[in-house]
């Protein structure tokens, strides 16, 4: 009876420490599994602060650059070209004969000077936070509308609300790029811009319907190949908090969603 008492004893004891050596083993594997998740989303958030402060950098110098350009254009090409308005003006006024060619000129120089102006707007980052997303976006529409190669609309839907500025003047430049690589290489006639105003986020919508391109296989090109650009793109819409959907076919167009989380 005794040996069977110690037997059952051992047995009992045997596995109660079996038993505490499994949950110390799940115990230990649990715990160093969430260190190293933690140590990952660690390693994950200073990656991100990293390349958002890249770009903000990135930001700062192309506005920096891009003003300065505007500048030089404004102060040197565009002070040029209204000396030569007032002068065609003097001249339109002194001759009395047939003067179409002179008018027509007058003109031209006219239109060379607003479309300066314009251009000049589009490369100006405080342009976007002096005026707003929205209009930094319908000046961009009308000079690529006053080159007649394309239709394009803008619609905004929704009730209107902040995005905050850094977001305002990224999303600007996507869409300047968007839009430039459109104008390149799509061969489309209708552009189509959509602003979407949703309580708590934020989409953006361009179409077009030109020629389009598989998608697919640009993006498993080298970064040496092309498609770089794309990739850009998409980076900053995340680096932003956002995400970016490019949909194209071949023959069948071009589609970028962009979407942010207030």
């Amino acid at each position: 009876m005794g040996n069977n008492t110690e037997i059952l004893l051992t047995f009992v004891i045997g596995i109660a420490i079996f038993i505490i050596m499994v949950v110390f083993i799940i115990s230990f594997v649990l715990i160093f599994q969430k260190r190293q998740e933690k140590h990952r989303l660690e390693k994950e958030a200073l990656k991100i602060a990293y390349e958002r402060e890249i770009l903000k950098s990135q930001l700062e110098v192309q506005n920096q650059t891009l003003q300065e350009i505007a500048q030089e254009l404004h102060d040197n090409i565009g002070q040029l070209l209204s000396v030569a308005k007032i002068y065609l003006n003097m001249l339109e006024d002194s001759v009395t004969d047939e003067n179409d060619y002179i008018k027509q000129t007058n003109e031209i120089i006219g239109q060379s000077i607003n479309d300066l102006r314009s251009l000049t707007k589009s490369f100006d980052g405080d342009f976007v936070q002096q005026f707003g997303l929205e209009e930094s976006i319908s000046n961009e529409i009308s000079r690529i509308r006053k080159t007649k190669r394309f239709t394009i609309d803008l619609t905004i839907i929704g009730e209107k609300h902040t995005i905050g500025y850094e977001r305002e003047i990224v999303l600007f430049r996507v869409i300047q790029e968007i839009l430039n690589n459109t104008i390149k290489h799509s061969k489309a006639k209708n552009i189509k811009i959509v602003l979407s105003y949703i309580p708590n986020a934020f989409t953006l919508s361009i179409q077009d319907d030109g020629q389009g391109f598989d998608y697919g296989a640009i993006q498993e090109r080298n970064i040496s190949q092309s498609g770089a650009g794309l990739r850009n793109i998409q980076r900053r819409i995340k680096l932003i908090e956002g995400t970016c959907d490019i949909i194209s076919e071949v023959n069948k167009g071009t589609k970028t969603d962009i979407q942010l989380n207030l």
